[in-house]
């Protein structure tokens, strides 16, 4: 995966940029001011695609590389167009502070059975060195059953993560099979049988 991104200056408006295949992107982090410039959009989707929490090399002009990683991502709504990305410059030896994605792995016995799964955090948030990030955080929820739940504080400990969400947070349950409604026909058999069970009490 290319980890390399090449940045430019900014020349001409935002959505000529944009026209032209470029996203804007803004560059802080490690004691420098904020550096406003403009990056290859496909360049950018390959990482996305790939890894979006990889460490980057960022080629700045007149400033040599940088270590960095995305820390927001803006699209369009609709058409999910990148509109802008925020890198943050790092310093290898020094722990920072991102989010990983969760990777849920097996379908629960719950859901087998009729069970809900209902995700309810997508993101850990964690401290770490650069070089213990990771593309994903894989979470094998097969055991899980109807009224089962997963907590952050269930999660398994990964070497050299230190957790920020706190751990009484809810990850993911399995709910109980959801009640049908009654459908308009079962609604309206209803009175034609009360009707004829009273007819046969009758007779």
């Amino acid at each position: 995966m290319n980890t390399t991104v090449r940045l430019t200056e900014r020349s001409g408006s935002t959505s000529s940029q944009r026209r032209k295949g470029f996203v804007p992107v803004v560059v802080y982090g490690a004691g420098s001011d904020s550096q406003s410039f403009t990056a290859d959009a496909k360049t950018i989707i390959g990482i996305l695609a790939n890894n979006p929490r990889a460490v980057l090399t960022l080629e700045l002009p007149d400033s040599g590389k940088k270590n960095a990683v995305i820390q927001e991502i803006q699209r369009q709504p609709v058409s999910k167009q990148l509109l802008h990305i925020d890198f943050q410059q790092i310093d290898m030896k020094a722990k920072l502070d991102t989010k990983v994605a969760f990777h849920f792995t097996g379908e629960p016995v719950g859901v087998k059975s009729g069970g809900v799964q209902q995700i309810e955090l997508h993101e850990l948030d964690i401290r770490t060195l650069p070089d213990k990030l990771t593309a994903s955080f894989e979470v094998d929820i097969s055991g899980l059953d109807i009224g089962d739940q997963l907590l952050v504080s269930d999660l398994p400990k990964h070497e050299g993560w230190e957790v920020l969400t706190p751990e009484d947070t809810l990850i993911v349950r399995v709910a109980p099979p959801v009640a049908q409604e009654p459908s308009d026909e079962d609604v309206a058999a209803e009175p034609a049988a009360a009707e004829a069970s009273g007819e046969d009490k009758a007779e």
